[in-house]
């Protein structure tokens, strides 16, 4: 469960919404690039409904999940899945928590140690798209009506320039009304996909920093996974 967080970490590299574009605008990757990283550094936190799907190569099985996802400059996080199961996966940037309440249980990681991607400092503020990774468009995925016309959603493919093992190629499908990245698909170095489709966004609603911290209920049973396996 607790190793899910790297793709909970890399959907987590969105930016938010703003003004739109002039009516039938085509822009080059690079300057597309620019508006997503430029949206995402303006905004100070972020909430929205997702719904996820998760396909394993290996099992040959597809898991569907939802919930509610809020997000907090800096490296604040918390996603609180409602189905098929409630947990949730919290962090004030230090330490991530994820609790299930079914089972009593809670895991705790600490980030600092803990071998996450580089959309980490993506997400702490501090990383650049353009930076960490080698960015054309990828395949045509929709298209959304705008002054008056039909225009294409743009479609960015996304590589590490690093290698990492979980995360082979991202694709964001990017709304060219508002520059929000309405679906991120991310596959891993075993072919696992990772699809998260984001609704209902609201951004810069001053989200307490209370929602972040998390105390295990009384009758927890807690596991710190650092110290697994010593």
């Amino acid at each position: 469960m607790i190793a899910t967080i790297s793709t909970l970490v890399m959907a987590m590299a969105q930016p938010l919404a703003a003004a739109p574009p002039g009516a039938g605008s085509h822009l080059d990757v690079a300057a597309v690039v620019a508006k997503v990283q430029k949206r995402y550094d303006e905004a100070s936190d972020f909430k929205a409904r997702f719904a996820q799907t998760l396909t394993s190569t290996a099992l040959k099985r597809t898991t569907n999940s939802s919930g509610q996802v809020t997000f907090k400059k800096p490296g604040r996080m918390r996603w609180d899945y409602e189905k098929p199961d409630k947990s949730s996966y919290i962090t004030d940037g230090g330490v991530l928590w994820l609790y299930e309440p079914d089972d009593k249980q809670a895991f705790k990681q600490d980030l600092k140690a803990s071998q996450l991607p580089s959309a980490l400092a993506f997400l702490l503020g501090k990383g650049k798209l353009a930076t960490e990774f080698d960015i054309t468009f990828g395949p045509e995925r929709g298209s959304v009506p705008m002054g008056g016309a039909t225009v294409k959603n743009y479609v960015l493919s996304l590589s590490p320039k690093t290698p990492q093992a979980q995360v082979k190629s991202i694709l964001f499908v990017v709304d060219p009304r508002d520059w929000f990245v309405h679906q991120s698909e991310i596959t891993d170095a075993q072919g696992n996909t990772n699809v998260i489709l984001f609704s209902d966004v609201v951004m810069n609603s001053k989200v307490p920093e209370t929602l972040f911290h998390f105390t295990p209920p009384a009758g927890t049973r807690v596991i710190d996974t650092g110290k697994l396996g010593k």
